[in-house]
C-alpha cells in the first residue's frame, strides 16, 4: 500500500483520497510520514546495512511500517547473501561485550 501524500489510498475495496492520514497502529496517535529509514541484518559473521528503504515512520513513537512490496525486495536481497548489489560504503562498528558489563 503506498501512502506517499499524492496517492490514491484503497481500504477494503473503499477508495480513499489523498486526505487519508494513517495513524499509528503502535500508539494510536501519531499520523505516519514517509521517510526513509535503514536496517541491518546478519550475514556470517558480518553486519549489512542497508539503506534508503522507503517506509512509513510515527512521529511519536517511532514505529517504523514497511509495505509488502519491499518486504519482499529486501527478502530477496538477504536471501542471494546481497551478492547482487555492491557496497556504497563501509561502517566501523562498535562491539561491546555483555558479559564484560558488571
Amino acid at each position: 500500500m503506498d501512502f506517499s501524500p499524492a496517492s490514491t489510498v484503497s481500504l477494503s475495496g473503499e477508495s480513499l483520497s489523498n486526505d487519508f492520514k494513517p495513524v499509528c497502529d503502535h500508539c494510536s496517535s501519531g499520523i505516519l510520514r514517509p521517510t526513509r529509514i535503514r536496517t541491518a541484518f546478519w550475514r556470517g559473521d558480518s553486519l549489512v546495512v542497508v539503506q534508503n528503504i522507503p517506509a512509513m515512520v510515527c512521529p511519536d513513537c517511532g514505529e517504523e511500517y514497511v509495505d509488502d512490496p519491499t518486504v519482499v525486495q529486501l527478502d530477496r536481497l538477504r536471501g542471494n547473501g546481497f551478492g547482487t548489489v555492491e557496497a556504497v560504503t563501509q561502517m566501523i562498528v562498535p562491539v561491546v561485550d555483555f558479559g564484560g558489563s558488571g
